[in-house]
């Protein structure tokens, strides 16, 4: 599963190859005292507004965002694969899978992030190697819903302007949701389960998972000081709860 999705990487050009690993490993903590830590932690990120209920978005829409892949595409049957392989009903029917296209600006706050988390953990002497060779990073799934992508003929390429369009707003805001910020970024290995409190959502959204690379440092099981959270770590269902939106790159989204 790892070498498909590491090749796939390199084939649509998702971002710099890094080696991609499923398993998490509990992390000593880091000490407060580095400077790279505090650049982490105070990094700047998007604005404090709502993207779920605001009509009028401050942030810019270039054209061509998503590429929908269609049925029989190689990298389609490579994501398919990827999320049968992570859900617990593999026969469930796949309705879209698009490929998100992030701006040049996006990717290098994402290799930034990962260069900050290698320092801290070269200068703490982090047990674990992932995290001095490209931040421990791993393949994660964010379960939301997405609305706009109801028509079957429509072929999305561009976010809409719905504010409760989840996807939309998640890809448009940088994962920088009122959400994400209260509650953090919650993703895991299980392709179906929803990231995000599901109530109050329209009838005519449909579920969606996006299929994330993950810079998850190290990761502990309080809520102190941590790149990322584990949440039922040795369980069927493993997750992590990220607080930084740097740390999340999104790469395919999958409609079902």
């Amino acid at each position: 599963m790892n070498a498909m999705w590491v090749s796939l990487k390199d084939n649509m050009h998702c971002c710099k190859i890094t080696d991609v690993a499923r398993l998490h490993a509990k992390l000593v903590r880091r000490n407060r005292s580095s400077s790279a830590e505090t650049k982490l932690k105070n990094e700047a990120t998007d604005g404090d507004e709502n993207p779920f209920l605001q009509h009028k978005f401050r942030h810019c829409y270039f054209r061509n965002r998503f590429h929908e892949l269609e049925n029989g595409d190689p990298s389609r049957n490579i994501i398919e694969m990827i999320f049968r392989g992570s859900s617990a009903n593999p026969t469930k029917k796949i309705k879209r899978v698009i490929k998100v296209n992030n701006s040049p600006d996006i990717l290098e706050k994402f290799e930034k992030y990962r260069e900050t988390v290698k320092t801290i953990s070269c200068e703490h002497h982090k047990i674990h190697p992932r995290s001095t060779v490209d931040g421990n990073e791993l393949l994660q799934f964010y379960g939301t819903t997405m609305r706009c992508c109801g028509k079957k003929t429509h072929q999305v390429s561009e976010l809409c302007r719905d504010p409760t369009c989840r996807v939309c707003r998640i890809i448009q805001s940088g994962f920088n949701t009122s959400y994400n910020k209260k509650q953090g970024i919650r993703l895991g290995t299980n392709s179906e389960e929803m990231s995000e409190d599901m109530t109050g959502i329209s009838k005519n959204a449909k579920k969606a998972v996006i299929v994330c690379r993950t810079i998850a440092g190290g990761i502990v099981d309080t809520e102190d000081e941590y790149d990322s959270v584990e949440n039922g770590l040795y369980t069927k269902n493993e997750s992590i709860t990220l607080r930084n939106p740097s740390a999340v790159l999104p790469c395919f989204i999958i409609v079902f």
